[in-house]
């Protein structure tokens, strides 16, 4: 991805307007999506709903980018775009984000002003062939360190198979029979993605699924049911951030007066969570 700044979002940004929190907010851009951290305190959060060019959904292709400086506990409104921000990431000391139509931003570590930039940004990690590859949340430097990713074979019945890879080796494997596998990751549920830097503390995100920690570079998976309920909780986004064992996870659960969305966050590699922030939508 070129990072050369190739204009201002017109209209959108609204540094040096009164911040507004993102629970504040219209009903159009309440979603969030996507969130990337550079510390335990500061961020990026991105919202927008997805399938608005449905009209019986009653919402606009609009979306949000926020900024946080306590860890998540509030968020403020720095720049409006014009479709949901989807992905998050925080690489060499700058922000990019990617919107629903293959559209990058970038900022830098203040996340204040933000920049369309050429090129594509991609969140896939490493898969063999015949196998899908889910979301990479973290970028690690690839001359140095070795990238985490999540792969999935052909889904039956809330089961599939998966294998998790440190650059191109394979380090966990649970194959659909649920037999002759490694690592501790059950066949139940869909992995979403992966996120985990430099280091040793990993975490996978599932859709019908759980929460995944690995504490050892991806060997060994625990599971965390407590934590993300299965067939309740969706994982949406995870993010690990410095220092090691520092992560947080964003889960939707759907409620019978609409949707909510909570932020958790560890700070001991996944063995105590706490919630920083919550945000509820009405139907």
């Amino acid at each position: 991805m070129a990072v050369a700044a190739v204009g201002l979002i017109a209209l959108s940004a609204v540094a040096g307007a009164p911040a507004r929190t993102a629970a504040h907010l219209p009903p159009s851009a309440l979603m969030p999506n996507t969130f990337a951290f550079s510390d335990r305190l500061h961020g990026v959060l991105g919202t927008g709903w997805q399938g608005c060019e449905n009209h019986a959904f009653h919402c606009r292709p609009a979306g949000t980018i926020s900024v946080t400086s306590n860890g998540g506990k509030t968020w403020n409104v720095v720049v409006r775009t014009t479709r949901p921000v989807m992905e998050a990431r925080f690489f060499h000391d700058a922000y990019s984000v990617r919107l629903d139509d293959g559209q990058v931003l970038w900022s830098d570590s203040a996340a204040r002003k933000w920049h369309r930039v050429s090129g594509s940004l991609s969140f896939k990690g490493y898969c063999p062939k015949r196998w899908a590859a889910g979301i990479s949340a973290e970028t690690v430097d690839t001359n140095i360190q070795r990238p985490w990713s999540v792969c999935s074979g052909v889904p039956g019945a809330g089961n599939v198979a998966k294998a998790v890879y440190r650059g191109t080796k394979r380090v966990a494997f649970t194959p659909f029979s649920a037999h002759g596998g490694s690592g501790g990751i059950s066949v139940y549920g869909y992995p979403v993605g992966i996120a985990g830097n430099g280091g040793s503390f990993g975490i996978i995100w599932e859709s019908r699924g759980t929460l995944y920690i690995s504490r050892d570079g991806g060997h060994r998976w625990h599971a965390l049911p407590k934590v993300a309920k299965p067939e309740l909780d969706f994982g949406d986004w995870a993010d690990t951030s410095y220092p090691e064992g520092t992560g947080d996870v964003l889960l939707q659960r759907a409620a019978g007066d609409g949707e909510s969305w909570r932020l958790i966050e560890t700070t001991d590699a996944g063995r105590t969570w706490r919630v920083v922030h919550r945000w509820h939508e009405r139907l």
